[in-house]
C-alpha cells in the first residue's frame, strides 16, 4: 500500500508540474528559506520584465526593486511566525514599460512560499476601452434626446403654435429618432460581433450579389449626389461568412463616402484572389483624409469633423464595426 501511495504521489506531482509550466500566469514556489522549488518560463520571463534585465538565477527576484513590498511582507511573516493555520496572501499591482502586472504573494502553513505574476495589460485595456465607450455612448445618445426633448417642450409649452411650426419641429423630432435607431442598431451589431460572434450563422455568400444590392439601395443618394459606382469586381466571388456582417462592411464604406467623399465623385471596387484569399480595395477620388487621421480611423465614435459627422447622420460607429466585421472572418483592412 506503501508503494502504490508513492507512485499515486508521484503521478499527482507530475501532473501539477505538467499543470504549473503550461499555465498562462508566472509561478514560483519558494522554500521558507527563499530557495527555488519549481518555477515556471512565465515566471522567468515576467520577472525578466519587471526588473528590466535578464536574471541569471531566480533567487535574484529577491533583489528587484520593484518587488519590495511582497519581499517585506515574506520577511516579516518568517520574523513573527505565526502559529495559525491561515494562509496569508498579498498582491500588488506593477506597471512597467507600458505593461501592467498583478504579483500576489501566498505563505503556506510550513513558512514555505508562492509567488504568481499575471499580465494584465490585456485586461486593463479592455477595461478602459469599455469605460470610454460607455462615456462615448451616453454622450451619443444625449444630443438626439436633448434635441427630441426641446422640439416637444416648445410644442407643448406654445398651445397656439401653428400647424405648419408644430410640423417642422415634428420632422425634426423624426430625424433625431432615426437617428438614435441607427445609433441603437450599430451598438447592437458591435456588442453582437465582441460577445456573440461565435453564435452567428455562417453560411456560402455571392460577394457580387451582394453589392449589386447595396447598388440599388443607394442609387437615390447617388444620382442626387451625381456620384458614380464602379463595380469592377469579377462575376463570381464566394466566401464563407456571416451575411449581416460582410453586408455591414460593404454598406458602411459605400454611405461613408456618399456622406464624405463629395458631390460629382467616383466610387470604385476593385478585387483579385491571391493564395486563395480575396483581397478587396474600396476607393473614392474625394478630398480623402488627413495622415494624421488614419491611425484613428476604425476607433469607436471616432470622428474627422464631429459637426459635419452630426449634421450628415453619423454614428461614429461605421468604420469601426467594418474593422471589427473583416477580423471577424479572419481578414486586414487598412
Amino acid at each position: 500500500r506503501l508503494h502504490e501511495t508513492k507512485e499515486a504521489l508521484y503521478i499527482e506531482r507530475e501532473k501539477l508540474i505538467t499543470h504549473l509550466q503550461i499555465s498562462h500566469e508566472g509561478l514560483g514556489v519558494f522554500t521558507k528559506d527563499k530557495k527555488e522549488i519549481l518555477v515556471n518560463n512565465l515566471f522567468t520571463q515576467y520577472s525578466n520584465l519587471i526588473s528590466d534585465s535578464n536574471l541569471e538565477t531566480t533567487e535574484e527576484v529577491f533583489a528587484i526593486s520593484e518587488l519590495k513590498d511582497i519581499i517585506h511582507f515574506i520577511n516579516k511573516n518568517q520574523q513573527q511566525r505565526s502559529r495559525g493555520k491561515d494562509e496569508k496572501r498579498m498582491s500588488v499591482t506593477i506597471n512597467k514599460n507600458g505593461r501592467t502586472f498583478i504579483v500576489e504573494c501566498i505563505i503556506f502553513q510550513d513558512a514555505s512560499f508562492e509567488i504568481s505574476i499575471n499580465d494584465v495589460t490585456q485586461e486593463e485595456e479592455q477595461v478602459r476601452l469599455k469605460r470610454q465607450l460607455t462615456q462615448n455612448i451616453a454622450h451619443e445618445l444625449k444630443t438626439p434626446v436633448a434635441s427630441i426633448q426641446g422640439y416637444l417642450e416648445t410644442i407643448l409649452d406654445n398651445p397656439h403654435i401653428t400647424e405648419e411650426n408644430k410640423k417642422q419641429f415634428l420632422d425634426r423630432c423624426y430625424t433625431q429618432t432615426e437617428r438614435l435607431t441607427s445609433l441603437l442598431r450599430d451598438i447592437s451589431t458591435l456588442n453582437r460581433m465582441d460577445d456573440g460572434a461565435q453564435m452567428m450563422d455562417v453560411e456560402i455568400i455571392d460577394i457580387c450579389q451582394l453589392v449589386g444590392n447595396i447598388q440599388k439601395e443607394t442609387a437615390l443618394e447617388l444620382n442626387k449626389r451625381k456620384m458614380t459606382f464602379l463595380n469592377n469586381l469579377p462575376e463570381s466571388i464566394v466566401v464563407k461568412g456571416v451575411k449581416s456582417l460582410l453586408y455591414s462592411v460593404f454598406r458602411n464604406l459605400t454611405d461613408n463616402a456618399i456622406s464624405y467623399a463629395g458631390d460629382g465623385t467616383t466610387i470604385t471596387l476593385n478585387a483579385y484572389e491571391k493564395n486563395g484569399y480575396w483581397n478587396f480595395s474600396f476607393i473614392d477620388n474625394g478630398l480623402g483624409v488627413s495622415r494624421k487621421h488614419l491611425p484613428r480611423l476604425f476607433e469607436r465614435f471616432y470622428r474627422i469633423d464631429k459637426g459635419r459627422s452630426r449634421k450628415l447622420g453619423g454614428t461614429g460607429l461605421g468604420l469601426a464595426i467594418v474593422k471589427n466585421a473583416v477580423l471577424f472572418h479572419g481578414g486586414s483592412i487598412e
